[in-house]
Parts: structure tokens; sequence; C-alpha cells
């Protein structure tokens, strides 16, 4: 008896021992995730975060109204936009746009419309600057936003579209008046850009963010080069680089310089405009041939190295980012398309700039489009890189 009254703690210890050990097991993977999620968070904080990124429901924005835009749109009212001949813009008159210059007569004279309808696709509005300093981190300049793009990723993840705004898009800018798409931003704030940019594509974003062209530099030594399809041979301004159309691999550096690149050009922006979108279709083959879309640890990698030339809107986090990707990993087989804001060719405006007229009637179909998730349709009929 005196030896089983002995063994019986023991036993209790033993089982006791075991259920520690068990929960234990089971809470590894859960404080892994926890200190990969907060690794994931520390590298994102890296990031600068906009202030008033988005506009209010009624289309207006909190940014200041600006008098020196104000009063570059008052001297444009009454001007003739002519194209490249000097001509006044008959040919590109349409159902919606009386006079041509490729504003929609619903949307001009600085009209201000309610925010679009959000829809179950995911867009995102892009900005990529060539410039960056700290005091300037919270507002995007028109000076340094040199590239305006929006990726639209329908709900399923059966593709991801990216769509090139020209910078020299003469559009509405709402609460001003006529202007070409940046002079937004260099007078005002993301804010306007983001109610520029949905009021003229008839699409809410979801999101907007801007990184610095370094970033790219960054991104590509992390993976380690890139391989890129060059669309047009080349030799850059820059002294030592060329680029030979066709697949060509490239480190960080040249990289860099084939998204700056556009002196080289006779269309200078337009031809920049698309390296910049196959570097990114080159990107985005590499992320998933290097298995950073699927890996953590690339994951966190990739993260660590751009984040601190971006600036985002608060509402960008890293569980964000994973929601948004979610849709495109189980596609498993999701192709980055590309394309152009379409446009009627280039014009001049009141003041002589040299402008990107809009067409009106195709920008309308590509709205649709958007908004119904049917860009296999517009593709067909408008085409792609």
């Amino acid at each position: 008896m005196s030896v089983e009254a002995h063994e019986e703690p023991k036993k209790k210890k033993s089982k006791k021992a075991l259920w520690i050990t068990l929960l234990i097991l089971l809470l590894i993977p859960v404080i892994a995730v926890g200190g990969y999620l907060f690794m994931i968070n520390k590298a994102w904080n890296k990031s600068e975060t906009f202030d008033n990124a988005m506009p209010n429901e009624d289309g207006t924005v909190t940014t200041p109204h600006n008098d020196e835009l104000q009063a570059l749109v008052d001297q444009a009212a009454n001007a003739t936009i002519t194209n490249e001949s000097g001509a006044t813009l008959e040919s590109n008159v349409s159902e919606g746009d009386a006079n041509g210059d490729g504003i929609l007569d619903a949307v001009a004279g600085g009209a201000v419309t309610d925010r679009p309808v959000n829809t179950a696709s995911t867009d995102i509005l892009l900005l990529g600057s060539d410039q960056r300093s700290g005091a300037e981190a919270q507002v995007v300049t028109g000076a340094r936003a040199d590239t305006i793009m929006v990726l639209h990723i329908p709900e399923d993840g059966s593709a991801a579209y990216l769509i090139s705004v020209m910078r020299d898009t003469w559009v509405n800018i709402p609460g001003y008046g006529s202007a070409k798409v940046n002079a937004g931003l260099n007078y005002g704030g993301v804010d306007l850009q983001v109610a520029t940019i949905e009021q003229l594509l008839g699409i809410q974003m979801d999101h907007v963010a801007e990184i610095d062209f370094q970033g790219f530099k960054a991104l590509v030594d992390t993976l380690g080069g890139i391989t890129v399809d060059v669309p047009l041979s080349f030799t850059a301004s820059v002294p030592g680089y060329s680029f030979t159309a066709g697949p060509q691999t490239m480190s960080g550096g040249e990289a860099l310089v084939f998204v700056r690149e556009r002196y080289a050009f006779s269309d200078g922006d337009y031809q920049r405009v698309r390296n910049q979108r196959a570097f990114l279709r080159g990107v985005y083959n590499e992320l998933k041939a290097d298995g950073a879309l699927s890996s953590a640890s690339k994951l966190l990698q990739v993260i660590e190295s751009v984040s601190p030339y971006m600036s985002v809107d608060s509402g960008l986090s890293p569980s964000a980012i994973v929601g948004i990707a979610q849709p495109v990993l189980a596609n498993g087989n999701t192709q980055l398309v590309s394309m152009t804001l379409p446009n009627a060719g280039t014009g001049w405006s009141w003041d002589g700039q040299s402008i990107v007229v809009l067409d009106a009637a195709a920008t309308s179909a590509l709205s649709y489009a958007l908004q119904t998730d049917t860009m296999p349709n517009y593709i067909a009929t408008y085409g792609s890189d």
C-alpha cells in the first residue's frame, strides 16, 4: 500500500508534464507566426504614411484650395485645345465630348462628383517618383510624380491589369478645371490626385502607393537580378548603358537606368512608360519564379528592401497586402496585362504646353470594363502591350 501511495503522484506529474509538452508544441507555430507578422509589420513601418490620402465620399478633398492652380485653370477655361498641327480637335468630338478636348462634358469645368461605388475588384493608384526627401514624404508633387498607373485586380484574381496614365494627360481636376493630370499633384495633395483618377476612370481606389525609383534598384538587388523583355533597343543617355530588344537580365543599377530613360526615344515619355511596365512584368515574373509570393522569408526580404522608399495610405498594411494577393495566389496562373489610357495623340494647351488628349469614347469603354469586370472584352477591342 505504501508503494502504491508513493507512485500515484508520479503518474499525475507525468500526465501534467505531457500536457505542458503538448501545449508548448501547439504554441510554437503560433509564436512563430506571431513573430513573423511582427517582423513584417516592423519592416513595413519603414515606409511613410500619407496624410488624407483619400477624398471624402462626396468627392471633395481636405487639401486646402490652391489659388495658383485655380488661376491656371481659369486662364484655360475659354481657350481652344489644338492638335500637334495647331488644328482644332473636331476629329476627336464624340457623344459626351462636344469640343473634342477628351474631357467628358458631364465632368468638365472643375465639376466635383461623388466617389464611385466601390466594387469587388481591387484598385490601387501607383505613383512613381524620381526623388524623395523626408520633408516632402507626406505630399507627392507634380515634379516628383513621374509615373501614374492604376493596378486593377478582378475579384477572382484571373488577371492583373496595369493601366498607365500619361502625366501630361489633359483632364478635369475636381474643384478646379482643365489641366494636366499631374497639376493636381503639383498644387494639391494625394487626395486630389485620387479624386481626379477616380472621376476619370469611374472606379474607386482602394489604396494609393508611391515608390521612389531608387526602390526599384533595391528590389532588383534583393531578387538577385531580373529578366526584362525589353520592348525596344536603345542606348541610354547615361554613359555606359545600352539595352537590346528581347529578354535581358538586369542588375539593380541597370534596371534603374532602364526605368528612368526617356531622352533616347522619339516619343519620350510614351516609351519610358512602356519600359516601366515591361520592368514591372519582369519583377512580377521573378517574384513568382523565385517563390517570393508564397515564401514567408523571401516576402519579408522584399518588403524590407522596398519599404524605405515607399509612401502609402494608412489602410495599406501587410495584412491588406496579403488579402490583395490571396486571389492572385489562389488562381495560380495570373497574368499581368498592361496598357496605356486611350488617347487621341498630343495637342497644345492655351499656354503652349504639349499635352496628351484623351479619347473620351475609348476611356468610357475602359471605365465600363473596369466597373463590370469585363476587361477581356475591352482588350479584344482596344488591345494591350
